[in-house]
């Protein structure tokens, strides 16, 4: 199939990077997206492969202006938005935008419809490397908006700009993106947006482990070029925004981390990495998991087996290597032990077994992983043919 996409070969792992809506919502400023890019650098992110610097909802102002172009809100950006990601760009990083793909955004702003091109036009004209669209219905809509028309809409008219952008699809799953979406972008969400919580219902979104719920199952759809997106990484938050959910521990946090690599989805951090404290940065820059969401065969991980209330993954990877998750969905502490024929592989051979939270090989493994999981707690392992 020829790639329609407005960035052939881009996105062949899952994007890494940081976006605002997390914790600062609808107010990103040039002064934060600024210092943030200086933190991605000096905190060690950009070289474990954190790359993005993504402005989210917020950097317009209402209304357009006389000609229908839309307008940079010039109190939170006074020297527009090219100055911004000429900066982002000198650090060696990329630049991510957002624009709502209907009449208005979540935030009030101006809208994408009807003006796609003067609005691909602007943002390719400005330096920007990403685009996340974002999609609102209202009821002013037009009758009869179809959503993958007004996608397809604005990937043509990014490819119209001839600069290459990663394009992410965020109309929440709602008409199934991963069927279409790999000839349209490069990743789509498929839940309603991720909340800072552990499980289910959680405000007006949803607990991590409830959209992994909703996600894993779409492993088919998954690969180089384009990926399921279960949403950006809320590790970290610990539920210091109020609308943002009650947190979660340590443990559930590097749960949270550990799926999403599992899953190879994008990782988009959502945190104040100015502010955060050796935990969230431990989870954030743990490489060898990082290495797992990166692995060029490209294969989306699954639940092969369930177990005790353990949840029993595996993730393919380049070399004939696998990665095996288990995780304790228990409110109490469990051990776990599965064999190689619990995860579905033949047990012949040895397979040397490396711990990707604890960073040590396991001399005594055998033909089987056993661990004793905090409640909520996910171990993760590295299974590398012996020789």
């Amino acid at each position: 199939m020829k790639d329609k996409t407005p960035g052939p070969g881009l996105a062949l792992t899952p994007p890494m990077g940081w976006n605002s809506y997390n914790t600062f919502g609808c107010e990103p400023t040039a002064a934060l997206i600024t210092s943030i890019a200086d933190a991605i650098v000096s905190t060690g992110l950009k070289d474990a492969g954190y790359i993005y610097v993504n402005i989210d909802d917020g950097w317009m102002t209402a209304e357009r202006d006389g000609n229908g172009n839309i307008v940079t809100d010039k109190t939170k950006f006074p020297n527009g938005l090219k100055a911004l990601t000429d900066y982002i760009h000198s650090q060696g990083l990329k630049a991510g935008i957002y624009l709502g793909c209907g009449l208005r955004t979540y935030g009030e702003k101006a809208g994408s419809y009807g003006y796609e091109q003067k609005d691909a036009d602007f943002i390719a004209s400005a330096g920007f490397d990403f685009l996340k669209y974002d999609n609102r219905n209202l009821p002013e809509d037009p009758p009869g908006r179809d959503i993958r028309t007004d996608y397809t809409t604005m990937r043509d008219c990014l490819v119209r700009t001839g600069r290459q952008m990663v394009f992410s699809l965020c109309e929440h799953g709602k008409s199934r993106p991963w069927e279409w979406g790999r000839e349209v972008g490069h990743l789509w969400r498929t839940t309603q947006d991720i909340k800072d919580g552990y499980e289910g219902k959680v405000l007006w979104g949803l607990g991590f482990t409830a959209i992994i719920d909703a996600t894993r199952n779409l492993a088919p759809y998954a690969g180089p070029g384009g990926w399921n997106d279960p949403d950006m990484l809320v590790v970290g938050l610990k539920g210091s925004i109020d609308w943002q959910g009650p947190g979660c521990t340590f443990e559930e946090y590097k749960t949270h981390f550990s799926l999403w690599c599992l899953s190879s989805a994008p990782l988009l951090i959502g945190c104040d990495i100015r502010t955060m404290d050796v935990e969230t940065r431990e989870i954030l820059i743990n490489r060898e998991l990082i290495a797992v969401d990166q692995d060029a065969l490209g294969k989306q991980g699954d639940i092969v087996k369930k177990k005790d209330n353990t949840d029993i993954w595996l993730k393919p990877l380049s070399g004939g290597a696998y990665a095996a998750g288990l995780h304790n969905r228990a409110d109490s502490v469990q051990f776990v032990s599965v064999s190689f024929g619990d995860l579905g592989l033949k047990e012949t051979g040895k397979m040397r077994v490396r711990d990707l939270w604890e960073h040590r090989d396991l001399q005594k493994a055998g033909n089987k992983l056993s661990k004793q999981l905090p409640p909520h707690g996910c171990a993760v392992f590295k299974l590398t043919p012996a020789g």
